[in-house]
């Protein structure tokens, strides 16, 4: 009797040490992981086996985000239903649509972010903030990050390029930027599980009607608030949008509201670009005849108008270079590319023998990003 007893508890214990092995192979299976940061914790989507059943889409033919769960705690970010749609040229011109109102969930402290940590295929998962004034304006203070280093997923396949834009104007520059989920201006990091591979036009729009569109969008809603409210707060979350196992996003869904509920927007960037065919499971892509030839369009008719102003004012057409030298270098920083900018214009420029630079008392070499933070935009002659 007795050596039947022992015998069940032997096997019991087998039993009991099997159920452990095969709960701590499911847990490492899940991808559940943590990211751990002084704002808080943030849980990482599943690597495996797609979305759990509670937090598919519920509308057929549309994909789920790359949203962060985790079982263990609270979800924090409230896009557990994100979906993407295509882009439409037409329909969204500054690569933006606003889908409704904002869905807030849990919420760091005033002040702070929470990001999500890299997921199983080294996606960029999301952040969720509640900005304040005082977090912005350090934030917009602050000493941007050297992100020469920082390969978001998709990353390898980027080169200058022309992109028309529907103001007549044309953008010259890489396509691809590294785009914050939380921009720097709204405290934002520039850590890798704050940006994503982004084009150019999803980062800061097409400037339509002179209105800042993509992120900027948003992220000009955020600001705008805070500095007409300095006591408030403005809660921003934003997740990439992903087709299955693709590394570049196809969209990103902003959820901005104000403390007040006078800004409250879900805010769908599209992550494309006119006339570009991007495959987003590798990075690469292709440019379009069509858009080559729209901005060879753009810049002759930009040229021709020139030498009519020219000719009417009874001077030669052809304009001379600025004797002005740009101060600085013109040699890359940390990887990105420098610009020309002038004492008080408000365009960037590439070539020191832009037409737009004729009459400039003052010029220097900075980089993009820092063009940017001076609210200069591109030439629309030379396309900066």
């Amino acid at each position: 009797m007795r050596n039947g007893i022992s015998m069940a508890r032997r096997l019991a214990g087998m039993m009991l040490s099997l159920l452990l092995v095969l709960a701590i192979g499911f847990a490492a299976g899940s991808g559940i992981a943590w990211l751990s940061t002084d704002s808080g914790l943030f849980g990482s989507r599943p690597t495996a086996g797609g979305m759990p059943s509670e937090t598919m889409p519920e509308e057929a033919g549309e994909q789920t985000a790359g949203v962060p769960v985790s079982n263990a705690q609270p979800v924090v970010s409230p896009t557990q239903h994100a979906t993407y749609t295509p882009w439409d040229e037409v329909e969204s011109p500054n690569y933006y649509r606003v889908v409704g109102p904002a869905q807030v969930g849990d919420m760091p402290e005033a002040g702070t972010v929470w990001y999500g940590s890299l997921d199983g295929l080294g996606r960029t998962t999301g952040a969720v903030a509640l900005v304040t004034y005082e977090s912005m304006e350090a934030g917009r203070d602050r000493a941007r990050g050297n992100l020469s280093d920082v390969t978001p997923s998709g990353w390898g396949h980027n080169r200058e390029v022309d992109i028309a834009m529907p103001d007549g104007s044309v953008y010259h520059g890489l396509l691809f930027n590294r785009s914050h989920l939380v921009a720097k201006s709204l405290g934002g990091d520039d850590e890798p599980h704050n940006l994503v591979m982004g084009t150019r036009t999803q980062n800061v729009g097409a400037n339509v009607g002179g209105e800042d569109g993509g992120m900027a969008y948003a992220e000009g809603l955020a600001r705008n608030w805070l500095y007409a409210h300095p006591d408030g707060t403005v809660y921003y979350a934003a997740t990439p949008a992903y087709e299955g196992d693709e590394p570049v996003a196809r969209s990103v869904i902003v959820d901005v509201r104000s403390s007040d509920g006078t800004v409250d927007q879900r805010v769908e960037v599209y992550n494309a670009a006119r006339g570009f065919a991007i495959d987003y499971a590798t990075g690469a892509f292709e440019v379009t005849e069509q858009a080559e030839e729209a901005a060879r369009q753009i810049r002759g008719q930009l040229s021709a108008n020139v030498q009519q102003v020219g000719e009417r004012e009874g001077e030669s057409s052809a304009v001379e270079p600025n004797a002005v030298v740009a101060e600085g270098s013109p040699e890359a920083e940390d990887g990105e590319r420098k610009v020309i900018v002038t004492g008080s214009g408000k365009a960037y420029h590439h070539d020191e023998t832009c037409r737009g630079l004729a009459n400039a008392r003052s010029m220097r070499w900075v980089t993009v990003s820092e063009a940017e933070d001076m609210g200069r935009h591109p030439c629309g002659i030379c396309g900066g």
